[in-house]
């Protein structure tokens, strides 16, 4: 089966619409919702819980809440758990959640789904959430799982499980330093600090008298003893990360192993009983020597030192002297990626599609090789160190792909002339900025305490920025929209690559590259039916 999005108003209203019926008088004295359905890539949940059985739950119980659901938006098996894969229909109901109102002018007010997995994905889609239901007094969610009606407006605490934490930035903040001032102190004692299980150690257990993971783990303890000494002997971390992978190790989150995770577990000083903070080595004041912690320990210090020669650039610290070396910086940041400067047509459009051990897809993102002896005519290739890796030939994927794009944009927009329509949440922006300046010259005026207007500032700013956000894809993808009227062949012809870039992200989200079948050989004649595409929704 292969993912799409969606999303549409229901049919009754749409019908009520073409006769002539006006939204308010369709909708009555009910409340105004919308339905969220996805399912995921597995496939007895799919039989379970399929969208539009969850759409069909959705809408008698709106019934029974006095609620109308007026439009349906819809992931059809599409992942909530990898960061990576977008949900087009998620952030699309975001955006009218928080306009207040459809791009049709249809008024919506809250948000029905059966269960709240359906709906989040990572912290920040909970707070995205719940900023568009809090955009005014009218929001509102309801959970039908749980026959229970989530209070987003409840008065001092954010809805639980669409927000990470319900203290305050600046309460966040002193939480955060006590913390810190905690570990540092508890460091440079050599005591441990808590925090989650290394690999290698049994975890803390106080029924067992194991207050910290400070006991080795018998098993685990001889694959990180291993992995430190084929690190040592000059193998490298994707080596280790597969060897870990067959022999079926599991990794103490239960994810997956990959270079960065053996890097990190094999320099770890606690390997040999220091500690480090911030990318410095914690050492003695008055002797200015390594405080040794009292947990037990897989390698010496000068095994550990061999290991932090092959990591100088990520530590503060030397590894000959111990000493912080103020030249070199924390761990490294990835470098932010930046679209116009892409140098193959669909680079961060392809995602490798074999599965791994546990059966799932590894959706690393597949980067383009040049063309040079070994790949004549450039490849595609997954860039993930823990999978065994797919790859094709550039030259076929790219005609593949623009063989369907330029399908689909002559359907789109060969006909379309360019439209410059109003975006429907400039009322909702307008209203928060009105907000945030009678606040402020309430503050200034005196009549707003400066404890209540700080208070309640962050979060309208939030809403403004949020709202912002929205308004700014919308004039993007409306720009993009206009860029393709009146499309045509000879037009693409004279597109530059980011112009192409540009037109593929209207059509396309995301292209699942499938590995070969079993028995196929690499010789075999090219097999677009092994690209699957992600589409984007017409907007």
């Amino acid at each position: 089966m292969k993912a799409t999005s969606a999303w549409r108003l229901v049919p009754e209203l749409e019908k009520a619409l073409a006769e002539g019926m006006s939204a308010g008088e369709w909708i009555g004295g009910r409340r105004p919702v919308c339905s969220y359905a996805r399912i995921s890539e597995d496939r007895q949940e799919e039989e379970a819980i399929g969208v539009s059985r969850q759409h069909a739950n959705n809408t008698e119980a709106a019934d029974g809440l006095k609620w109308v659901v007026v439009a349906r938006y819809t992931d059809n098996h599409l992942t909530a758990a990898d960061p990576d894969i977008q949900r087009p229909a998620f952030l699309q109901m975001v955006r009218d959640l928080r306009a207040r109102q459809t791009a049709e002018g249809v008024p919506v007010r809250g948000l029905l789904a059966v269960a709240e997995d359906r709906v989040r994905r990572l912290p920040e889609d909970f707070l995205r959430v719940h900023r568009a239901l809090t955009v005014d007094r009218d929001g509102c969610f309801y959970v039908l799982d749980e026959k229970r009606y989530i209070d987003v407006h409840a008065d001092g605490a954010q809805v639980v499980g669409l927000v990470t934490s319900s203290t305050d930035g600046r309460e966040v903040k002193k939480i955060g330093q006590r913390t810190a001032r905690s570990v540092r102190d508890r460091a440079k004692e050599g005591k441990q600090s808590g925090g989650h299980r290394r690999f290698g150690w049994l975890p803390a257990d106080k029924k067992a008298d194991r207050p910290h993971n400070h006991l080795l783990d018998p098993v685990a303890s001889t694959y990180l003893r291993r992995a430190i000494e084929m690190i040592m002997a000059g193998q490298s971390e994707r080596t280790v990360t597969q060897w870990l992978i067959k022999e079926k190790v599991p990794t103490v989150k239960g994810g997956k192993w990959s270079s960065t995770t053996v890097r990190n577990m094999v320099s770890n000083p606690a390997v040999c009983g220091y500690r480090m903070l911030d990318g410095e080595l914690v050492l003695d004041p008055e002797t200015g020597l390594p405080v040794v912690g009292p947990w037990e320990t897989v390698a010496t210090p000068d095994e550990w030192r061999k290991i932090l020669g092959r990591y100088t650039s990520y530590y503060k610290v030397d590894p000959k002297t111990l000493k912080g070396d103020p030249s070199r910086g924390t761990r490294s940041k990835r470098r932010k990626e930046v679209t116009q400067t892409r140098k193959y047509t669909l680079s961060g459009y392809l995602r490798c599609g074999r599965l791994d051990l546990s059966g799932q897809k590894c959706l690393s993102t597949m980067v383009g090789n040049p063309v040079s002896t070994r790949t004549p005519h450039g490849a595609y290739a997954c860039n993930a160190s823990n999978c065994q890796g797919v790859a094709r030939r550039m030259d076929l994927v790219d005609q593949a792909i623009t063989e369907l794009v330029l399908k689909i944009l002559l359907e789109r927009y060969a006909a379309k002339e360019p439209e410059h329509r109003e975006w429907h949440g400039q009322a909702v922006l307008d209203s928060l900025l009105e907000r945030k300046r009678l606040l402020k010259d309430g503050y200034n005026s005196g009549q707003v305490q400066p404890a209540d207007f700080f208070d309640m500032l962050p979060d309208l700013d939030a809403q403004v920025q949020e709202s912002e956000k929205d308004r700014a894809e919308f004039l993007a993808e409306q720009e993009a929209g206009n860029f393709l009227a009146g499309f045509t062949s000879e037009r693409w012809a004279e597109f530059d690559l980011r112009q192409r870039r540009v037109a593929i992200g209207t059509v396309i989200a995301t292209v699942i590259v499938h590995p070969l079948p079993k028995g196929r050989s690499t010789r075999a004649p090219f097999d677009p039916s092994l690209l699957e595409v992600v589409y984007r929704p017409m907007t």
